[in-house]
């Protein structure tokens, strides 16, 4: 909810919408506003009466976080500044123009978010990686280039086949230093 850019805002769904409060559940994490994407620690805010399906799901999809994290994430995160929170959109939306750029340079076609650190690719006009499917593009920019992505089937269903090979998903969330040695690498592609 913090992350968002130009005049994008959040939504929370209870506060815009009171008449949904009993039936919405608010669940977040301290991945992204945290750079803590492995702790896999969140919270979910729901109506009472919604606690045993919440936590039966809950229970199917998630497993404990080591208690050190969940003491860190209390004096540590519920602690921050709200200045921490206010600069935290701009902070992402600088590496994610960088990124972006270091990728339109290097002929990507690339979907700018509203409010995220992912940039979703189509790397069919890359003349490196124009003939292949999204697993060996993404292997060839890893093993040639030196810079990891997904590969964008991952984010599609099985009967997605015209969409599937050829996109790409980078993420802007590494330092600005390390955006900046991707866009290096990106230089060399066309010489790859």
């Amino acid at each position: 909810e913090h992350i968002c850019f130009d005049s994008h805002q959040h939504l929370l769904i209870p506060k815009e919408f009171p008449e949904m409060t009993d039936r919405t559940l608010v669940c977040n994490s301290l991945g992204k506003s945290a750079s803590a994407t492995g702790w896999r620690l969140g919270w979910c805010l729901h109506p009472s009466g919604l606690s045993n399906e919440y936590r039966g799901i809950h229970d199917q999809l998630a497993v404990m976080s080591p208690h050190p994290l969940q003491y860190a994430t209390l004096v540590g995160y519920l602690t921050l500044p709200d200045h921490y929170f206010e600069t935290l959109g701009d902070k992402y939306r600088k590496r994610v123009i960088r990124l972006a750029d270091a990728l339109l340079a290097a002929g990507f076609q690339v979907s700018f978010p509203q409010g995220a650190y992912y940039l979703f690719v189509d790397y069919t006009r890359v003349p490196a990686l124009e003939n292949m499917t999204s697993m060996q593009a993404a292997m060839f920019l890893l093993e040639k280039v030196g810079v990891a992505c997904v590969p964008g089937d991952n984010f599609f269903g099985k009967d997605s086949k015209e969409t599937t090979n050829k996109y790409l998903r980078f993420a802007a969330c590494r330092s600005y230093e390390d955006l900046e040695e991707a866009a290096r690498r990106f230089e060399k592609l066309a010489a790859v």
